[in-house]
């Protein structure tokens, strides 16, 4: 058996977005097409209540993006994943800071690097990243896919480089909830004796 030496941590089963959960937010953000605009301001101003610094991150992320198009589509995308999170885990999800954003781009770089020093051929932490979020990356990937499919000749590139900020809020609200889950457990009163 052959392991891939990784930068990113496991994500524990409690940690994981169900289908179910995309698949109602989807709906949600796609319920009245003249509304999404309403439901995606609200999702984004949710974002700044609840996850100020990630709120800020994702702003100065999308304000990079020069293309109206893929602007929109990247703000979509922002909004699924932090709905995605919040639906699914409400309270358990902790507030993410700065530094926590800092760690988890730190750890997607160190990941590449040590994917490209150590394995031949193409492997992205992309993959990584899908093994513990397959529902929400897959969704992801297939809304690029999309849009790039609808409009071909439009400038897709600097939605590839968005795409990295969209791992980065993945790994860091999977850490927010994990790492919460675990705080929890330690506070917990041990009852055993």
């Amino acid at each position: 058996m052959f392991v891939e030496r990784v930068a990113l941590d496991v994500v524990p089963p409690d940690a994981r977005i169900a289908q179910a959960t995309v698949d109602a937010v989807l709906a949600r953000l796609a319920r009245d097409h003249e509304g999404m605009p309403r439901a995606l301001r609200a999702g984004f101003l949710e974002m700044e209540q609840r996850q100020p610094c990630l709120a800020a991150y994702v702003a100065h992320e999308l304000s990079e993006l020069q293309l109206p198009e893929v602007q929109a589509e990247a703000y979509f995308l922002s909004v699924l994943v932090f709905r995605a999170f919040e639906d699914a885990f409400g309270a358990r999800l902790a507030r993410v800071e700065l530094p926590d954003i800092n760690r988890a781009l730190t750890r997607l770089i160190a990941d590449s690097e040590l994917r490209a020093e150590h394995v031949r051929g193409a492997t992205y932490s992309e993959d990584a990243i899908a093994v513990g979020q397959p529902a929400l990356l897959c969704c992801m990937r297939a809304h690029i896919d999309r849009a790039v499919d609808h409009r071909p000749a439009l400038a897709w590139e600097s939605l590839d480089r968005f795409y990295e900020s969209l791992l980065v809020m993945v790994l860091v609200l999977t850490q927010a909830v994990a790492s919460n889950v675990l705080a929890r457990l330690d506070a917990a009163p041990d009852h055993s004796s």
